[in-house]
């Protein structure tokens, strides 16, 4: 059962009770009319002189009493009808009149014992038909009570039933309904459509209902959602756009690497010679770093942990890691770190990696005998993170374009190239934690790589 015919049949079903209980509300009162005006002709004829002659002469047939030649008002209930015939009774509820239908004993009971004023009248059902029952002022004699019949003449309704009179409003309150209802199904409609359309991957065009009921409350926030959904959809295809491409650049900087060391690895089983195992292990640590910055990327997705973190202890355990490979390529690498902890807030996945891409960096692309130093110092309530190395260097254009990895996807590798994709991490980690992150040439050459931002102060 769809929406409209649900909100039809309801609408019936509140509003034919209603109606029926209207109608029973106004024929009640159109009887209790009808009882007045009767009760009022029915005294009106039996004067004081007419009751004085009834009760001398007492009447052997009914009484008729001409009913108003122009029907309107109560009268036209009673449709070609001219006269009401009237039957008089005494107290005791005999008649001289033989036709007089007998009175019932519960109506007599209840005029006996009412001690209202005269015109005072009783409903009585005689013989299946409604009939009045009024006190004349009279308390004795012939004529003491009068009765007539009250019958709809032209109406077949039986009594109590609605008549069909009720259809026309009944029909009324359907179309009522059906107008009124038109535009909260049209509503519901649009945005149903809409929907559908959005579903089948057009774009969600749901006009913003501004109206104050349910229905608008639910098209704004319809409307609201599918914002939000578009929004994260097209982060999700920037998403798996930069993911493919990241894919793709990684996938070309493993190819050489790779190359390089199964040749090392080759000329190792003729050729024990140090700068084939230096070589090696350089290739080594260059995929190894890449595979490490694949599971930070793959990270950078989801929310940091924030928490506080001591400088120091990983400037200590990032050297140690490096030290003993910086041996076997004959480079020494060294560090130093103030007595009192440098204490700052940020992920310790992230920071661990960051710094020791710099190390690797610098380490990877130094010589034999070559230096790589790493130096944690405290400005007021920053902390300075340095790598230097005593390296090949770069220019000042070198190291703009190194920290671009996006334009570096194609390049040679060189060290401006090939350690694109460890800087690039290193600056996303050092803009998530609100660090500084700059890279410059050395005074004696080589690189220096440099890592600023807020520390905590001890009572923090």
């Amino acid at each position: 059962m769809n929406l409209r015919l649900r909100l039809v049949l309801t609408t019936l079903a509140a509003g034919g009770p209603a109606l029926i209980a209207l109608w029973m509300a106004g024929d009640s009162l159109r009887e209790a009319r009808e009882d007045d005006v009767f009760s009022a002709m029915m005294l009106a004829h039996f004067s004081p002189a007419e009751l004085d002659a009834c009760d001398a002469s007492p009447p052997e047939a009914g009484i008729g009493i001409p009913l108003p030649a122009l029907k309107r008002g109560v009268f036209h209930v009673f449709g070609d009808a001219g006269e009401l015939v009237v039957f008089t009774y005494d107290r005791a509820g005999k008649s001289s009149q033989p036709d007089a239908p007998a009175l019932p004993p519960e109506v007599l009971d209840e005029v006996r014992s009412a001690s209202g004023p005269a015109g005072q009248s009783f409903d009585a059902m005689i013989a299946g038909r409604r009939h009045l029952l009024v006190g004349l002022p009279r308390e004795s004699g012939a004529c003491a009570l009068a009765l007539t019949a009250m019958p709809r003449v032209g109406t077949s309704r039986p009594p109590g039933r609605p008549p069909h009179e009720l259809l026309v409003p009944l029909a009324l309150a359907l179309v009522a309904g059906l107008v009124a209802i038109w535009p909260v199904v049209r509503r519901i409609r649009s945005m149903t459509l809409a929907v559908r359309r959005w579903t089948a991957g057009a774009r969600l065009g749901l006009p913003r209902d501004v109206g104050g009921d349910e229905l608008g409350e639910l098209s704004r926030a319809l409307t609201d959602s599918t914002e939000t959904i578009d929004r994260q959809h097209t982060a999700l295809v920037a998403r798996e756009k930069a993911l493919l491409e990241f894919i793709e650049n990684t996938t070309h900087d493993l190819a050489t690497p790779l190359t390089v060391l199964q040749g090392s690895l080759s000329a190792l089983t003729s050729d024990h010679s140090p700068e084939t195992v230096r070589r090696a292990m350089k290739e080594a640590q260059y995929i190894g770093a890449l595979l490490g910055n694949l599971a930070v990327s793959a990270k950078f997705e989801a929310a940091p942990v924030e928490t506080s973190i001591d400088l120091g202890e990983v400037v200590s355990r990032v050297v140690d890691r490096h030290r003993a490979l910086g041996k076997w390529l004959g480079i020494q690498v060294e560090r130093s770190i103030p007595d009192e902890p440098v204490v700052v807030m940020g992920d310790p996945t992230f920071t661990e990696r960051a710094l020791s891409n710099l190390v690797e960096n610098a380490t990877h692309h130094n010589q034999s005998g070559g230096h790589v130093a790493v130096v944690l110092e405290t400005e007021v309530a920053e902390f300075v993170l340095r790598v230097l190395d005593d390296g090949p260097g770069l220019t000042q254009a070198e190291c703009e374009r190194a920290l671009r990895w996006d334009e570096q996807r194609d390049a040679a590798r060189s060290r401006a190239s090939a350690g694109g994709l460890g800087l690039s991490i290193v600056a996303r980690v050092a803009r998530i934690q609100g660090w500084r992150f700059a890279l410059s040439a050395g005074e004696s050459g080589g690189l220096v790589a440099e890592l600023r931002g807020s520390r905590l102060s001890a009572r923090d």
